[in-house]
């Protein structure tokens, strides 16, 4: 059996405990913190070292995508690199299929997109706002709050079946009343979690050979 490991993003958890309980899958999960997200630099060093230590693994299995080109240039020696075939997580649960298509998950123009942790971020919509409103007061903290999200119309909750989105609902309305965004129930999967812990690699996922490193150029459909 080969040995495999994933190293992953904590805004990856639920999904990825989701899969892993429903499947039974035992592998050990390197956690990364979202924040490193703030510094591509920072997060690909901390990845290139994740890898590196885990050499005596068969393959190490990446739950990021693309994330600006933060996995670009890695490189593992010994073990196969394995990752989605996606720019981020959000695009990775907005992919329902078929497996046989090209068509990845899209994002829609104007949409803010949500998952449960996303919800529970420190810097998540909701304490943003409201920290805004508290530090500029009432008038001007709106006009702030308006320039910020100007560019979304709706809030997207994304339901994958990894958590229940009826606990999220008072955020989402909050949300909305807060940024005047209306809000909208988005589909869905946990397809291209099951398909990369499962070692069931299509064109959704990407494999790279001991030795070679991960293209800025990745055919991603």
């Amino acid at each position: 059996m080969k040995k495999r490991v994933l190293i992953a993003c904590t805004m990856q958890m639920d999904v990825i405990n989701y899969v892993l309980k429903k499947y039974q899958i035992s592998m050990p999960v390197i956690w990364l913190e979202r924040a490193l997200h703030h510094n591509l630099e920072l997060l690909h060093k901390e990845l290139q070292n994740q890898v590196d230590l885990q050499q005596h693994m068969d393959e190490i299995v990446l739950s990021y995508g693309l994330c600006g080109h933060a996995i670009s240039g890695l490189c593992s020696k010994k073990a196969r690199l394995v990752f989605p075939a996606f720019d981020d997580c959000i695009c990775q649960l907005l992919y329902t299929g078929p497996e046989k298509s090209r068509r990845y998950g899209l994002k829609e123009k104007g949409c803010y997109y949500l998952t449960r942790e996303w919800t529970i971020d420190k810097e998540a919509i909701v304490p943003q706002c409201e920290m805004i409103l508290k530090q500029y007061g009432e008038e001007c903290g709106k006009e702030i709050i308006q320039q910020i999200y100007s560019g979304y119309h709706t809030i997207s909750l994304i339901e994958t079946g990894a958590y229940d989105v009826g606990k999220l609902q008072s955020f989402v309305e909050k949300a909305s009343e807060l940024t005047g965004m209306c809000v909208k129930l988005q589909e869905g999967s946990c397809r291209v979690m099951e398909h990369l812990l499962l070692g069931n690699y299509d064109n959704t996922i990407c494999v790279v050979n001991p030795g070679e490193r991960i293209g800025h150029a990745i055919d991603i459909g």
